[in-house]
């Protein structure tokens, strides 16, 4: 009866792999970047606002949804762009995400007096070009669930802004230095389905926004 005897360095080297195949799966499947808040929840504030559609928004309708807000006007010339190219660029990758589909974008206003409903039309219809890249179904992902809307009352929705959301905002000291006549955050809010305030990222940082997408899968799985 012959003896089959183990090569001992074979089996080393299958040891050895086997281990660094549960390492690169164990790092690949680890959750990634997260910025979401500890301790309690914050409630998102009460609001009611208008679309750029006429259709009104308020917190109670996005009550069992997640979804992401940012802070904009039209006017503004400096970072208002490049938040709108961010959220746009979000709404694609919501898109392409099978469990991300259902997420939903909100851009506040924080110039309701100028910037009426027809004015937020007007403002998306000129962007479109840039948003879309000249692609259908980018454009597509983005009238599916992202919406811009606008307050009655600018000071009330200051306090909202300040108060609820606690995001900074004013007259700009500057107005021709930002581009803007208003001062606001550059921040983009992660809202989860009980309407608390789950996370704040930048809109302005690639790290953030790839945090905020991470944080998004962690949430809707919730």
């Amino acid at each position: 009866m012959t003896k089959h005897l183990l090569n001992l360095p074979v089996v080393l080297a299958a040891v050895f792999c086997l281990a660094a195949c549960v390492v690169i799966t164990a790092v690949a499947f680890q959750p990634g970047p997260t910025k979401l808040l500890d301790g309690e929840p914050i409630p998102a504030p009460d609001f009611a606002v208008t679309d750029h559609a006429g259709n009104t928004v308020t917190r109670a309708d996005l009550l069992g949804e997640v979804w992401v807000c940012d802070f904009f006007l039209t006017r503004c010339t400096g970072v208002c762009p490049l938040l709108g190219q961010s959220m746009s660029d979000l709404a694609q990758e919501l898109q392409t995400t099978r469990a991300l589909r259902d997420v939903k974008l909100i851009s506040f206003s924080v110039d309701p007096e100028h910037d009426r409903p027809d004015v937020l039309a007007d403002y998306r219809a000129s962007w479109k070009p840039t948003w879309s890249r000249g692609s259908d179904a980018r454009w597509g992902a983005i009238e599916s669930r992202w919406r811009h809307t606008t307050a009655e009352d600018q000071q009330a929705f200051w306090q909202t802004v300040t108060g609820g959301f606690k995001l900074t905002v004013g007259p700009s000291a500057d107005p021709d230095a930002e581009g803007t006549p208003i001062s606001h955050s550059s921040k983009l809010v992660l809202v989860d389905r009980a309407g608390n305030i789950r996370g704040y990222y930048d809109g302005l940082n690639p790290d953030d926004m790839a945090a905020l997408v991470a944080d998004l899968k962690r949430v809707v799985a919730e």
